[in-house]
């Protein structure tokens, strides 16, 4: 047994310190979502940057002091013009991050570009028509895609019909961008992810004298799946939250801030007779997925559920030829700026 158990503690600690990277890296950005959530999983990953790219010449002396092994460079065209550099990670100013894809892409390098990646759908189509003319791919962070509580309910629903779900997606006020680009994008894109293309039955909005602002939103999706949301900043960041309920002809789907997620079958009905309110019967619920901060292994950690760990990965995959499949991509964000600027009139 113990032998068993120490094979089985080598093949994972080589596992997880195994290199095989062919190509270098760059990115762009050092800000705080870049340093907090980002970084971490290159360095997890071990991947080799070679570069990192920022605005001003201070931030060009610390980067070079806080990273040994890494170039800081303000010449995005120095990256842009290197041939070891095959992939480029971009995290910077949102309002920038549309020139600095469509360069990149113009130059033959994959890359990945946090969201947003462009302000309208003009510009969407724009970098789509670009990237038609490259030899390169583009994978948009949309790291909710990648989260461990989406793969598992995109296997559960394909063999579930949906009926409807309410899903809630409550944050604090958002003073510094524009809060539909930048944060709403993130329920909007989910739903249509989860559920397919939809049309906006109704948006209402309301807004206080501050700027928070709320939208309730019908949407109806293919087979008839209808859907009511809740995207606000009316609440607090300390008290943020996000609820998916999904009701099936089978059961209940709960996820809530993608760390917990549970399945509830419904009790059984004869002749349309719920078999409940002649043998009552204890509700049965299945912890799909239950993040635990008490245990620090993989899954558990937060940038593994929610699905930083998923998007890089899947990116430097890509790029080293590995078998992977970009689920976020360019195209795939047609629909949901159409949705955004329906909702922003």
């Amino acid at each position: 047994m113990y032998d068993l158990i120490n094979l089985y503690k080598r093949i994972r600690k080589k596992h997880g310190i195994h290199k095989d990277y062919r190509s270098k890296y760059a990115f762009v950005g050092i800000g705080n979502h870049s340093l907090h959530n980002l970084y971490p999983v290159i360095d997890f990953l071990h991947i080799p940057l070679k570069y990192i790219v920022s605005k001003s010449l201070s931030s060009k002396d610390l980067i070079n002091r806080s990273f040994p092994s890494v170039t800081g460079t303000n010449d995005y065209d120095e990256v842009l013009n290197d041939p070891e550099i095959n992939g480029i990670f971009i995290c910077a100013t949102p309002s920038v991050h549309y020139e600095l894809t469509k360069k990149a892409l113009a130059a033959n390098k994959n890359v990945f570009t946090e969201k947003p990646v462009c302000l309208t759908s003009q510009d969407l189509q724009d970098l789509i028509d670009t990237l038609k003319n490259s030899s390169a791919t583009c994978l948009v962070g949309m790291q909710k895609r990648f989260s461990i509580s989406t793969s598992l309910l995109k296997k559960k629903l394909k063999k579930q019909h949906i009926i409807s779900y309410f899903y809630r997606f409550q944050i604090g006020a958002y003073p510094e961008g524009n809060v539909f680009r930048d944060i709403f994008i993130h329920p909007v894109d989910y739903v249509l992810f989860l559920f397919g293309n939809a049309e906006v039955v109704s948006a209402l909005k309301t807004q206080q004298d501050d700027g928070r602002q709320s939208v309730m939103l019908q949407l109806r999706h293919p087979e008839n799946v209808i859907g009511a949301v809740e995207i606000s900043t009316q609440y607090a960041w300390s008290q943020s939250k996000e609820v998916l309920s999904i009701n099936t002809e089978e059961g209940m789907f709960e996820m809530e801030n993608h760390q917990v997620l549970t399945y509830s079958p419904k009790p059984l009905s004869i002749l349309s007779m719920p078999v409940e309110k002649v043998f009552p019967q204890v509700p049965e619920t299945q912890y799909l997925f239950n993040g635990n901060n008490f245990l620090p292994v993989f899954q558990n950690n937060q940038l593994v559920s929610q699905g930083y760990f998923g998007e890089i990965q899947s990116f430097t995959d890509i790029c080293e030829n590995k078998s992977s499949r970009n689920i976020s991509s360019l195209e795939s964000l047609k629909a949901t700026y159409k949705i955004l600027e329906i909702i922003q009139k």
